[in-house]
């Protein structure tokens, strides 16, 4: 899997990264799980690469969020995470941008593992329901 450059693929990465920063809300992020895979099964990734947006680029830029006593509950400003992610994907360090917590948590958490079989399902329901 080779993901094309953050800078080169901005328009696709947009309404993922919007879904994906959805999981890093303080409020009940299960509510908001049908439009989030709804998105992401439009997208052209696949799971695996949702998966590595996921970890690499949208929870770096929102972890913060998780930890804060007051955190952002309605939605991430697009321009603000969109700026939070390519500074980080410019960063002179980004090599060791792979190695995260991210991985660990992330990917592991309830809903993640939930959106991503409604994503799977999205996308087979479209798959048996295309002429």
């Amino acid at each position: 899997m080779q993901l094309k450059p953050v800078s080169e693929d901005i328009e696709n990465r947009r309404p993922v990264w919007q879904a994906l920063s959805d999981l890093f809300l303080d409020t009940d992020t299960s509510l908001s799980r049908e439009w989030r895979a709804l998105e992401l099964s439009h997208s052209h990734y696949s799971v695996e690469e949702l998966e590595e947006i996921l970890v690499t680029e949208v929870y770096p830029a929102c972890r913060g969020n998780l930890l804060s006593i007051a955190g952002e509950w309605a939605s991430f400003d697009m321009e603000w995470l969109e700026s939070r992610i390519q500074r980080r994907a410019n960063s002179r360090l980004k090599a060791l941008h792979r190695f995260n917590l991210g991985r660990l948590t992330v990917l592991a958490s309830f809903e993640w593992r939930a959106t991503k079989q409604a994503v799977l399902a999205s996308r087979a329901a479209a798959q048996r329901s295309a002429p």
